[in-house]
């Protein structure tokens, strides 16, 4: 059965018998979960973006596409439905991390752990989220509505778990077993998930608390704070795919073209919606300053919309460093020689292999305190990072919000 030949006139017959159907019982006759993320807007009204292409399929072909049969997710969905000219917006889940501890609590009562306690005193200005108590072991439980994925971040959590234990040590728990758990609604690439389970912290993330919620029976309340890919078996291939071949790609000069071309195609499946497809090795006026790629930014929501106000970023500069060794202060400048208020605006991404060199962190607040000029720089530990809350239906932007906000709080 071919697929991703949708027309037009079959999406506005869809929509026409969503309309009639009523959501709920157009998404059971065909087998969609609700939409989390990305929702069709036509003539006012929204829909569930991948069970609206999927459906449309039916008009042209012999059915419907079942939503495992989606390769690409619901990026792939987007992007048919953007090239008919339908607009595609997306949306993050809207909950706050005391309503998600406390159906962690509820989940915890669900699944046979004791003495379930909530915001528990350890000690002066030290409260466990949760406290409870399974057959052999003390838990500890510290909940995040947002997955730490900097560095800084994921060693605030370590450093404040150990401090929770030893607490927890002088308490009535005393010498007893104990489990240390962050629990948060995203995911951890390996970057992230590493430092937790060296220092002995259990990760307990949106696809193991969809697999407990279901056994649970709670699967209808943990989607309110889940993404529904959580609930499927495995996470969409295209991420996967451009994940290997970032892994496998070895850097240098000889590979120089096949990085760019490689950070050109992960860029778009990250940020296209809500940026727009990037222009490939634009040249400024004087012809001298050439860019990899540019994604024009028309954002009207969401981070991408803060940096356009922010840093004047109505077109978002990339750049792709394929080096062996971490990138320099003279990578900064000549990146932030293509930033200017009234051209490209004043935000660029630098798509590198390996952590910057002290000499391009300086030049980076260097460009930022005396020039305004935002430089973002992306290992590929973060992009794999990034793909990876992608492939999960997560904003793969909160990433890029992480380090800039430990940045700016550095400066």
């Amino acid at each position: 059965m071919r697929r991703g030949a949708i027309t037009r006139q079959s999406v506005l017959n869809t929509l026409a018998e969503y309309d009639e159907l009523g959501r709920d019982a157009f998404l059971a006759k065909y087998g969609y979960s609700k939409a989390r993320t990305y929702v069709l807007v036509y003539e006012g009204r929204e829909y569930d973006a991948k069970a609206i292409a999927g459906v449309a399929h039916k008009w042209d072909y012999e059915r419907a596409l079942q939503p495992s049969e989606f390769s690409g997710g619901k990026a792939h969905a987007v992007a048919w439905l953007e090239r008919l000219g339908f607009q595609v917006s997306s949306r993050a889940l809207d909950f706050s991390e005391l309503e998600f501890t406390h159906f962690l609590v509820q989940l915890l009562d669900k699944t046979g752990y004791r003495n379930v306690s909530q915001d528990v005193l350890l000690g002066p200005g030290a409260r466990a989220d949760i406290i409870a108590e399974s057959e052999d072991a003390v838990l500890v439980i510290e909940v995040k509505r947002v997955s730490p994925q900097t560095n800084l971040r994921i060693e605030d959590v370590v450093n404040q778990m150990k401090h929770y234990s030893g607490l927890a040590r002088s308490t009535q728990y005393g010498a007893r077993r104990q489990r240390l758990v962050l629990a948060a609604p995203g995911i951890l690439a390996n970057k992230g998930a590493e430092p937790l389970t060296n220092s002995g912290i259990e990760i307990w993330d949106g696809p193991w608390i969809a697999h407990k919620s279901v056994a649970a029976g709670l699967r209808d309340e943990a989607s309110k704070f889940l993404a529904p890919e959580y609930f499927e078996d495995a996470p969409q291939s295209e991420a996967l795919a451009l994940i290997d071949k970032l892994t496998q790609m070895p850097a240098g000069r000889a590979t120089w073209s096949a990085y760019q071309r490689l950070c050109r195609d992960i860029a778009e499946y990250l940020f296209c919606p809500p940026l727009k497809s990037p222009v490939w090795e634009s040249l400024d006026d004087a012809e001298m300053n050439r860019r990899d790629f540019i994604l024009p930014n028309y954002a009207d929501a969401g981070f991408w919309k803060f940096t356009r106000d922010k840093y004047f970023a109505d077109y978002v500069v990339a750049d792709a460093k394929n080096y062996t060794r971490g990138i320099e202060k003279q990578e900064i400048i000549q990146v932030a020689n293509y930033l200017s208020k009234h051209g490209t605006g004043l935000f660029a991404l630098i798509m590198t292999r390996i952590e910057p060199q002290e000499s391009a962190v300086h030049a980076i607040k260097s460009q930022w305190v005396q020039h305004d000029k935002m430089i973002v720089a992306l290992t590929d530990a973060d992009i794999v990072q990034m793909l990876t809350d992608r492939s999960f239906g997560i904003d793969p932007s909160e990433v890029i919000r992480q380090k800039i906000e430990d940045f700016r709080l550095g400066v």
